[in-house]
């Protein structure tokens, strides 16, 4: 029962009692032995107490009902509205903490309030995943990037278990142990590999005051890009040593071979000299390929570079004016039917660039007697520019690392030919600087066709 329940059944029971002895008065009031006066003095001032209660108690009970009511609305939550002060003084006494409780468990729900709203803005800004255990291995909260790294799509996880919710073994496994161990644990693990998924985890408790462990913290990193780019790296440093050591060894050979006296013998110093000069020249030709490289891209990652407006044909016409005498050597044609109407919006030496290293590749694969022809044409929202020879071609396999640093497909004869491994890689870096892209079709036998991708101007 309720402290109003309690009020009334009070009231109601002195009403009763008062009802009860009624009879008794009215005896004594017809006696003759008691004073009338006596009697009805008596009657009046029970009716004037039990008036006086009955009023009392109205009054009690509804300021009491007023403190039950703003009493349901703070146990629910409410605090917008206090009670108002009643002129009695307990009451007043009451009314007042209660509505200085209300003020402060308002200030305590919005403090509460914020900080959870913070915390919610931080996990969705992150990048990296983050999912909470519970010590009974329950999910008490999972954002958005572990979401989309373990490809939760669930809506609601929070109080299910790992197994329900994460389906990749190794990551529930390692997970599990994380849960269970009182130091920080991290492992790395491939979720998939077509496309490549590379995560790093690192798990550690979540401590209580008490030194107590309340759950684990998984923070979960995508590294595929970097792993991608160590391995570009490695691989990078590797073939540079491999390019380099060709010509630096044969420099030191037939420079010692001088020293030791081949330098007294005037034909043998002129071929040997000769020799020198050439790797030399392909070490210079290796180190300024290089350096185009690295400025293309820092000029990516700075934002991009100066262009202008310019017709594609004009390009392509002053790329074709290098290359003619090495096609005469081997009187092959060269030929543009790129119309005068196709404008694009490039750095002109950049693009010049890359259709000379095409070009001049079209030559040099290419048969005596044979030609190589550029084209272009609309595809979609680009202008595709094309390269045509009636070379060897290439085979599939081959094809998806064509534009790799020093990737060859016949290593032997590359070099013999003088190339550096990086020309069509550099094709590929000025395509991209220019928002563009680059490809390759080729069928042995029939000759390859290279296209660069840029976005035209009116």
């Amino acid at each position: 029962m309720n402290i109003v329940g309690y009020s009334r059944f009070v009231v109601w029971g002195g009403g009763i009692a008062l009802i009860a002895s009624v009879p008794l008065l009215l005896e004594l009031l017809l006696s003759p032995e008691v004073p009338r006066a006596s009697v009805a003095a008596s009657i009046m001032s029970i009716g004037i107490a039990v008036g006086g209660g009955l009023w009392l108690s109205y009054r009690s009970e509804e300021a009491l009902r007023h403190v039950e009511d703003a009493t349901a609305r703070f146990t629910e939550g409410s605090f917008e509205k206090l009670m108002e002060v009643p002129r009695r003084r307990r009451l007043r006494a009451l009314t007042e903490g209660l509505n200085e409780m209300a003020v402060q468990l308002q200030g305590r729900v919005q403090a509460l309030s914020r900080l959870s709203g913070e915390q919610d803005a931080i996990l969705r800004s992150m990048t990296e995943g983050v999912v909470t255990v519970d010590s009974e291995g329950e999910i008490r909260r999972v954002n958005e990037a572990a979401r989309a790294l373990l490809g939760i799509s669930q809506a609601y996880v929070e109080g299910r278990s790992l197994d329900e919710i994460v389906r990749h073994d190794e990551v529930r496994r390692f997970m599990k142990e994380a849960s269970f161990s009182m130091v920080p644990t991290t492992r790395t693990v491939v979720v998939r590999q077509d496309p490549e998924m590379i995560l790093d985890m690192y798990g550690s408790p979540l401590f209580q005051d008490d030194g107590s462990s309340s759950g684990t913290l998984i923070v979960l990193r995508d590294m595929t890009r970097v792993h991608k780019l160590e391995n570009v790296r490695r691989d990078f440093v590797a073939n540079v040593s491999h390019e380099l050591r060709t010509p630096v060894t044969s420099i030191k050979g037939f420079t010692e071979t001088l020293l030791e006296g081949a330098m007294h013998e005037p034909e043998s110093q002129k071929k040997f000299l000769e020799i020198i000069k050439k790797h030399a020249e392909r070490l210079n030709a290796i180190f300024n390929d290089l350096l185009v490289l690295s400025r293309l891209e820092a000029g990516d990652q700075d934002g991009g570079i100066d262009v202008t407006n310019h017709k594609l044909s004009e390009v392509i016409r002053e790329a074709v004016d290098l290359c003619v005498t090495n096609a005469a050597v081997k009187s092959i044609s060269v030929t543009s039917s790129v119309g005068d109407d196709i404008r694009v919006g490039v750095n002109s030496s950049l693009l010049q660039q890359a259709f000379v290293n095409l070009i001049d590749n079209a030559i040099k694969y290419s048969d005596p007697g044979t030609k190589v022809s550029i084209s272009a044409e609309r595809s979609g929202e680009y202008v595709r520019c094309m390269v045509t020879d009636t070379g060897p071609g290439i085979e599939a396999a081959h094809l998806p690392r064509l534009f790799e640093r020093f990737y060859r497909v016949d290593q032997g004869r590359s070099r013999q030919m003088g190339g550096t491994g990086l020309g069509l890689a550099i094709v590929k870096h000025i395509a991209q600087v220019h928002g563009g892209r680059v490809d390759v079709q080729s069928v042995l036998g029939q000759g390859s066709t290279f296209s660069v991708y840029l976005k035209p101007r009116s």
